[in-house]
Order: C-alpha cells, then sequence, then structure tokens
C-alpha cells in the first residue's frame, strides 16, 4: 500500500463521528506509513552514501508532501482525540461534583436526621442517585468509593431499629468475605498467572460490592483478603518482569536483524549469482526472525514495520533488475541476430580477404555483446558459429592447393638467386645491366611465396642483385630506386598488401621529415662557425646536407613509385 493510500484511508475514517471506534484501524495505517518512510529514508540514503559530500555532512532525509498530509492527518485525529478525552474529562468533572453532592447529603442524613423511617427512605433514593452517576476521574475513584463505603457502612452501624436485621446482614456479609479469602487463597496457588490475574481481579471487585461486616472483625477480614491479593499479585508482577526482560532481548535481537537485512538492501548487486544468494540471506532472515519471541507491544510493532519495509524494498530491487535484466537481454539477443543476418549473407563469398576480414570483425562484436536470455543464447550462438565454420572450411579449401604452388614459387625464386650469384660480368656494361634487369624481370614473373619466408628471400635476393651492381658500379640512387620497383611489386601480391603498402608510405614520409629537420639543424649549425678550423667543418656540412638532399630525392621517387602502384 502506499503512502497516498494510506493517507486516503485515513482522510476517509476521520469522516467517522465516534472517533474512539476507530482507534485500531488508525493505528495500523500508522505503522503502514511508517514501514514505507523506512523505505523510502533507506533508499535516500543509499542516494546521498553514493555521492561525494563535504567532510562533516549528515544525511537528511527528505519527507514528501505525503508526510505532511499525514502530519495533518495525525493532528486532526490527536486534536479529535483531546477534544474527545476533555468532554469525558468534563463529563467525570461533573459526575464528581454530583457523587460529592450526594455524599455531603448522605453526611447530613447521619448527622441530623433521627427519624428512622424517613432515613431509609433518604438513603435508598441517595443510593439510586449514587448508582445513576457515571464515572469520576480515576485518580479520585478510590477516595470517593471509599467515603461512600464508610458513610454506608456507618449508616448501618447507626440503625439500631434494625440491629437484628443488620446483624444478620453483617453475618451473610462476612461469610461472603471469607468465602472470597479462600477463593483468593487458591487463586494465589494457581499455575495460570493469568488465570490468576483474572480471579484476583473478580474477587476484588466482588469484595467492594459486598456490603459492612462485624465491625470486630472488619479490618482483620480486610487485611487478609488484600494481603493474599497483595501475594498473588506480587508473583504476577515478578512473572511479567522476567517477560519485559526476554521482551527487551528480543527487541536487542530483532533490531540487530533489521541493520543485518539494511546492509544486504544497501549492496549494489549487478549479477543473477549474487541476487540469489542474497535472496537465500533475506529469507534466512526472514526465518529466524519468526523464532525471535515478542518485544513489548509498541516496540514490537515499529520494528516489525522497519524490517517488513527493509524487506520488501529488497525484493523491489531484486525485481528492478531482474526487469532491467529482461530488456538487457532482449536487446542482446537482437543486436546478436542482426550480426547472424550478415554472417550469414557473406558466408557464401569467394572474396576472401575482404569476406574473412568483416567475419572476424564480426566475431569481435559478438565477444563484445553481452548475453541473451539462455534460452537463446545457444540457439544464437549455434547459427552464428555455423555461418563462421562454412566461409572459413571453405576459404581452407580454396587456398589448400595454393600451399604448393607458393612452395614451388620459393624454390624458383631461390634458383634465380643461386642464378644472379652465378652469373659472371661480360665487361661489356650494357649488356651486363640488361642481364641484371631481366633477372629483375623473371623476379616479378613469380608468383606469390609462404609469407613467412618473404622478408627473408627478399634480403638474400637484394644483397646478390646489389654484389653485381656494385661489381659494375652503377648509380646507387637509380640502383636502389630500381630494386625499390621489385620490392614494391612483391608487397603488392602479398596477402595483407593494402596493409604493408601503407606501412611503406608512413615508414619514407617519416624519414623525408626527419631528413628535412636534419638539414635545417645543419644549416643553422653552419652561422656559429668561426676562427681556425671553420672552413673545414662548414665543407664537411655543407657535404652532409647534399647527401641528405640526395636521399630525400631519392625516398620521393620511390614514394612516387608506390603511389603509382595504388
Amino acid at each position: 500500500m502506499t503512502k497516498t493510500e494510506i493517507t486516503a484511508q485515513i482522510a476517509q475514517l476521520l469522516q467517522t463521528d465516534d472517533i474512539t471506534s476507530i482507534k485500531s484501524e488508525v493505528r495500523d495505517l500508522l505503522a503502514n506509513f511508517k514501514a514505507e518512510v523506512a523505505k523510502e529514508k533507506q533508499l535516500q540514503l543509499e542516494a546521498w552514501n553514493a555521492e561525494e559530500h563535504e567532510e562533516g555532512s549528515d544525511f537528511e532525509y527528505t519527507p514528501g508532501p505525503e508526510d505532511a498530509e499525514m502530519d495533518e492527518l495525525m493532528s486532526a485525529y490527536r486534536e479529535r482525540v483531546k477534544e474527545h478525552g476533555k468532554k469525558i474529562a468534563e463529563e467525570q468533572a461533573v459526575n464528581l461534583k454530583a457523587k460529592e453532592a450526594v455524599l455531603s447529603e448522605l453526611e447530613a442524613l447521619l448527622k441530623e436526621e433521627e427519624n428512622i423511617g424517613k432515613m431509609f427512605g433518604v438513603f435508598n433514593e441517595l443510593k439510586e442517585k449514587w448508582d445513576a452517576i457515571g464515572n469520576v476521574p480515576g485518580d479520585k475513584y478510590k477516595e470517593v468509593s471509599d467515603r461512600y463505603q464508610l458513610l454506608r457502612e456507618e449508616f448501618f452501624y447507626n440503625i439500631n431499629i434494625y440491629k437484628e436485621l443488620q446483624e444478620n446482614d453483617l453475618k451473610i456479609n462476612d461469610k461472603k468475605k471469607q468465602d472470597l479469602i479462600a477463593k483468593v487463597k487458591e487463586a494465589v496457588q494457581m499455575e495460570s498467572l493469568r488465570e490468576m490475574e483474572v480471579l484476583l481481579r473478580s474477587c476484588q471487585k466482588e469484595w467492594m460490592d459486598i456490603g459492612p461486616s462485624p465491625r470486630e472483625t472488619y479490618k482483620a477480614v480486610g487485611d487478609e483478603f488484600f494481603n493474599t491479593c497483595r501475594e498473588g499479585f506480587a508473583r504476577i508482577q515478578a512473572h511479567y518482569d522476567e517477560i519485559h526482560a526476554e521482551q527487551d532481548q528480543n527487541l536487542e535481537k530483532k533490531k540487530a536483524m533489521v541493520e543485518h537485512v539494511r546492509g544486504i538492501v544497501s549492496l549494489e548487486i549487478s549479477n543473477h549469482t549474487t541476487w540469489i544468494k542474497k535472496t537465500e540471506e533475506i529469507i534466512a532472515a526472514q526465518n529466524q526472525w519468526k523464532e525471535i519471541g515478542f518485544a513489548r507491544k509498541k516496540d514490537n510493532e515499529e520494528v516489525w514495520q522497519e524490517f517488513r519495509g527493509l524487506c520488501d524494498l529488497f525484493f523491489e530491487k531484486k525485481q528492478q533488475f531482474y526487469n532491467s535484466r529482461k530488456a538487457e537481454q532482449k536487446l542482446n539477443r537482437d543486436k546478436k541476430e542482426l550480426l547472424i543476418q550478415k554472417a550469414e549473407g557473406i558466408k557464401n563469398s569467394t572474396d576472401w580477404k575482404v569476406a574473412g576480414d568483416a567475419l572476424i570483425k564480426l566475431q569481435s562484436e559478438w565477444k563484445a555483446i553481452g548475453p541473451a536470455a539462455q534460452g537463446d543464447e545457444q540457439r544464437l550462438w549455434s547459427r552464428f558459429r555455423a555461418a563462421c565454420d562454412e566461409f572459413f572450411s571453405a576459404k581452407k579449401e580454396h587456398f589448400a592447393g595454393k600451399d604448393d604452388e607458393q612452395k614451388e614459387n620459393l624454390r624458383m625464386k631461390k634458383d634465380l638467386i643461386d642464378q644472379i650469384k652465378a652469373y659472371e660480368l661480360t665487361g661489356n656494361r650494357g649488356n651486363d645491366l640488361g642481364a641484371l634487369k631481366q633477372f629483375s624481370a623473371s623476379w616479378k614473373d613469380i608468383g606469390f611465396i609462404p609469407k613467412k619466408h618473404l622478408d627473408a628471400i627478399w634480403a638474400e635476393y637484394k644483397e646478390a642483385l646489389d654484389a653485381k651492381y656494385d661489381a659494375l658500379k652503377a648509380n646507387q640512387s637509380e640502383r636502389s630506386v630500381e630494386a625499390y620497383r621489385e620490392r614494391v611489386a612483391d608487397l603488392s601480391n602479398a596477402d595483407d598488401a593494402n596493409r604493408r603498402l601503407k606501412k611503406e608510405q608512413y615508414l619514407l614520409r617519416d624519414k623525408i621529415e626527419r631528413l628535412n629537420q636534419r638539414v635545417i639543424q645543419y644549416e643553422n649549425n653552419m652561422g656559429f662557425f668561426s676562427g681556425k678550423g671553420a672552413d673545414a667543418m662548414k665543407k664537411e656540412i655543407e657535404r652532409k646536407i647534399d647527401d641528405a638532399k640526395k636521399e630525400i630525392f631519392e625516398i620521393k621517387e620511390k614514394l612516387s613509385i608506390l603511389r603509382n602502384d595504388d
């Protein structure tokens, strides 16, 4: 029940004319409202703890509009109860004055009236008037009752004309009192203290309704009766003291249980396993609560409402988690179904490089997506894995025959390197250059080789060719550029050609940038040379600048080859 519903019910109850008839319902609704407030306080405390605050600041509960409404309703309720109490008090005050007036008339009757017959008539009228008057204030009840009993007994003692009748009544009353004394003596021996208490109070009421007994035994009989009653009430009080001590211990146990549950409710739980574990702990706490005995009535109700409110809050949070989890799993299911559609759309592609990269990317995306519902996850994974397996099995089968071809190309390139090494220069520069270029052309015509041998075989080839060019003393820059064309051709034929070519461009541009910085530094340093040896140092720097610029020119030629290849 929400706080709004509770305040609405209380407002409806306050329309009742008899305010005392709704006391129990209002108390129960107020207890439920306090339980809801306890839940709100806990939620606000958790939100406050999750934020940063200045040192020394304390949490303060922020009441809602329903709290103010409840305060107004309870204020109105208490005001009506107070008015009712005031009315009762006024009525009892009037009754007290009426009974005091009867007592005054009875005192006057005993002092002044001598006509016995008339005395009896007036006495009976006063008795009827007394009995018709309602309750008096509690603190005056014993006083006026004692005065009335004393005056009534004095009246009977003073009626000598009815002495014989009086004596008979006194004996009867004495017999009744002796019977009550025997009754209370049996009562104080009873094992059931509850039954004893009921019986003792009933006997006390009967005692007060019995008229006077013989004067000579009046005090002794009264002392015996009331001393016996006090003995029984002492046992009862000791029992209640023991119960209260146990109830206080039970209250402490229940408060500790409240704090235990509050600690669980305050946790930020984000996984199914922890929710299961903590739910078991909450249920265990609820079972332990049932095993703890009662606290005192007021305390027991308050601590129960707090405990119940925290347990309700825990299960509300749990429900919110699983509602959110279900929505997230549905979203994950939709994302994975979309990936499956993409995978199934390219599983039959023969563009092995593009499709393979796309499927690997889809697999990475799949791993990044959280799980779907347990019933969907295995079904989705089976479809996705089947699409991937179908493509990569076809790719593996396609390239299975190319391994032998690449091994044969490797053998051919090794043979070509051996031919280059074995070639003997003729002395005719033009013919020899043509032969070396023919070696380069043959190298280009040979297809792919296994990737793991690519760099090593290229280095061996370049070393063999450079040795022949060195023997011809060919232009190093020209030879380097020409050899780079073959390097680019090899890179272009690789499986990851695009990546390798881009990496080459990045390295060449970076080298040009560093060489330009070096030239600028050399030129700046030229201005600092003076004195003996300055000319020699300047010439050395100028040579370095010239070498750097030639290297820059050569690298730009290589970049041009890369761009043309793109």
